[in-house]
């Protein structure tokens, strides 16, 4: 378990704050040798290029440890330019405005953040958004006034001992929220050999993992050696604490999974699911060019255009007949997927879809039972599931006008499936990546064909775990452990 450590130049520089054994002098941790990782809060005033501070980034980054601000945010404040801004793309709400017309002296205001946060109400998600691209305990953001207009114009750090009374309080409980490990004790007396975060969302209406399921994932881990602590989208800053993220909400390109992703990866945590993973997933083009390049088989299918309006409606239902499958690329849990009964039918949905997707998937129809789920962890089998169609409908998933409804699942034992059906989804896995997959497939003409590749496949109790019971969530957790072994192994060599 990673120790915290809060550098500072001089001891009675912490005078003001509660008395902590994590304390520690830059020249001391410069000078010392060290032999296991740390989560380090970097707090020298002297972080300018080659500083004392500075440098105390820098070896923290060769030892291995997990710092705040990194040498990448300390080099990047001291070139930083108007244009840098730019990319913010900031709007001050009406709160904000209000709060630099009250403090306005000659067109200027200077605002303090702590650990991305704000003493002044309405610059919270401002906040918020510059620490997770700086991610400096303590910055200074510069205001001005120009044609009427509030811009920012200057982000600098800013030294411990230039706060005052009030800041110092305000710094004391942002610093509490960052890193409770200051001012709490450890919540239990195990010490844990990794720690881990699963991002979920609690407001998620179809989440890959159901609460249940999640517990048995924190057991699972905690009998392994690691501590799990749940984030959601709200704790992106707190990721380099962690030495593995596992993503069990629902991923896209464009959605804030994969900024963790990324994140995480860019801190050396083991990851599932890796950037890669939900770059090739996510997007059901890639996934049918890649099949169609391997020679793996799926239900027979077109790409329509959306500069190729309006599209030849006659020529898809001669090749495809009637009705015919219609899938926005990035769609998931069978939204983004539509049934064309008529001709009328795909006319209007394919308008429909096109509005949203400048391409979109026809694909030919095959009614079945159920489909096949084959969990895939590092390109072996993990577990199988029969998914059911939804009740009166011809997906699993039914989304309906004012529910959602799914079909019951039955799991089985790798062993219990068909040998065809195992192979042709690890064949399809291996052009994916090494991470946690579901593959779902049908039986076409008594040959399987893949349908699409899950990248955070559902993992609910008591459906998927049916079979394998605890022992399921115990391999995805051992898998976690195995890379952050081989990880640290890797450091130490």
């Amino acid at each position: 378990m990673k120790g915290l450590r809060i550098l500072v130049d001089h001891l009675d520089l912490w005078a003001p704050y509660f008395p902590t054994d994590n304390l520690q002098t830059t020249q001391d941790y410069l000078t010392t040798k060290h032999h296991h990782s740390a989560y380090l809060i970097n707090l020298s005033d002297d972080t300018s290029y080659l500083g004392q501070g500075y440098y105390a980034s820098l070896l923290a980054e060769a030892n291995g440890d997990k710092v705040i601000p990194s040498v990448s945010t300390l080099n990047n404040l001291q070139h930083l330019g108007d244009l840098s801004f730019s990319l913010l793309n900031i709007r001050l709400n009406s709160q904000a405005i209000d709060v630099l017309e009250e403090l306005n002296q000659d067109n200027t205001v200077h605002i303090k953040l702590y650990f991305g946060t704000s003493a002044y109400p309405g610059f919270g998600k401002l906040a918020r958004k510059i620490f997770d691209i700086y991610n400096a305990p303590l910055l200074q953001i510069g205001f001005i006034k120009t044609a009427n207009i509030w811009q920012i114009h200057s982000l600098t750090t800013i030294s411990l001992q230039s706060l005052n009374d009030a800041e110092e309080t305000f710094f004391a409980n942002a610093l509490s929220d960052f890193s409770t490990k200051v001012w709490r004790k450890p919540r239990s007396q195990k010490q844990y050999r990794y720690e881990m975060a699963i991002l979920v969302d609690p407001e998620e209406a179809l989440p890959p993992s159901n609460n249940q399921a999640i517990k048995k994932f924190i057991k699972a881990g905690r009998a392994l050696g690691v501590d799990v602590d749940l984030i959601t989208k709200e704790d992106y800053a707190r990721l380099p604490e962690y030495d593995g993220l596992f993503i069990r909400t629902n991923t896209q390109i464009n959605h804030y999974s994969y900024a963790f992703a990324k994140k995480a990866e860019e801190n050396n945590l083991v990851v599932m699911d890796s950037t890669q993973t939900i770059m090739r997933c996510t997007n059901k083009v890639y996934l049918h060019n890649l099949m169609e390049k391997n020679h793996i088989t799926m239900p027979e299918s077109y790409f329509v255009f959306r500069r190729n309006t309006p599209p030849n409606c006659d020529e898809l239902i001669e090749k495809l007949g009637l009705p015919i499958v219609l899938k926005v690329p990035d769609g998931s849990f069978s939204k983004g997927v539509k049934k064309a009964k008529t001709k009328e039918d795909l006319i209007s949905e394919l308008n429909n879809l096109l509005s949203q997707s400048s391409i979109i998937i026809a694909q030919k129809y095959h009614y079945t039972d159920y489909d096949w789920r084959i969990g895939v962890l590092n390109n072996k089998p993990l577990y199988a599931c029969k998914y059911y169609m939804a009740p009166n409908h011809w997906q699993i998933v039914n989304h309906g006008k004012k529910n959602v409804t799914a079909g019951p699942a039955e799991a089985f034992g790798i062993h219990q499936v068909p040998k065809d059906v195992i192979k042709i989804a690890l064949k399809a896995c291996r052009l994916i990546g090494h991470d946690l997959y579901g593959v779902d497939i049908k039986m076409i003409d008594d040959k399987p064909a893949i349908i699409e590749i899950n990248d955070n496949p559902s993992i609910d109790h008591p459906w998927e775990d049916a079979y394998l019971s605890d022992e399921l969530y115990s391999r995805i957790m051992l898998e976690f452990v195995n890379r952050m072994e081989h990880k640290r192994v890797h450091y130490d060599d």
